[in-house]
């Protein structure tokens, strides 16, 4: 996998072959395919790590929001940050390579995304309660703030932007700061709304 890492991002996954791979590995064929059938499994098999290791890196600051939000976005912000520059091709895997591959894994990166914004929903239930994680509204937030922290990941690493690492966190900081009072606001309009549905007083 690290070898695959290292192929897919130099060359390019459309342009890497299995062999290109196994070479990097020091490895035969053979071994190869006795752990994947395809580049494309091996690249779903990368890209899943990379966002399993991402969520790792974010939980404690997520459990944080429990009691101050403001310093458990600031641990956020570090945590996917350095999970995701520390080394430049776990970004690039993620944001670049695996796009448009096929349908397929497509559709498994759209799962992984999901999943992320799964657990931008469970930070918003720490912080302000389920009323917040049950909105659909919460939903889309939570998938926007995933579209806007990519593009700023990409910028930096591809070095589109001039923009050093603790801008770059600063920034995606702030990103996140701005969606909290919108998403406490929506998880009030959502207890009144159910308040009033079950005839209690807001």
């Amino acid at each position: 996998m690290e070898a695959g890492l290292e192929v897919f991002c130099a060359a390019g996954f459309q342009q890497a072959k299995v062999r290109d791979v196994c070479r990097e590995a020091g490895l035969t064929q053979r071994y190869f395919y006795e752990s994947f059938t395809t580049k494309e499994a091996l690249l779903a098999a990368i890209t899943d790590e990379v966002v399993t290791d991402l969520i790792v890196a974010a939980r404690p600051g997520i459990e944080l929001g429990a009691t101050d939000v403001e310093v458990a976005i600031d641990t956020i912000a570090h945590a996917v940050v350095a999970s995701l520059t520390d080394d430049p091709r776990r970004a690039r895997i993620l944001f670049v390579e695996a796009v448009g591959v096929s349908r397929e894994l497509e559709d498994r990166r759209r799962i992984l995304i999901g999943s992320l914004a799964d657990v931008v929903r469970a930070a918003a239930d720490l912080a302000f309660g389920p009323r917040a994680s049950q909105s659909r509204d919460v939903e889309l937030i939570a998938r926007g703030l995933i579209g806007a922290a990519q593009e700023l990941l990409i910028a930096y690493v591809r070095g589109e932007i001039e923009l050093t690492r603790s801008e770059l966190i600063q920034h995606f900081a702030r990103i996140l700061l701005q969606a909290g009072p919108l998403v406490e606001a929506l998880a009030d309009v959502s207890s009144v709304i159910a308040s009033e549905k079950e005839g209690g007083t807001p």
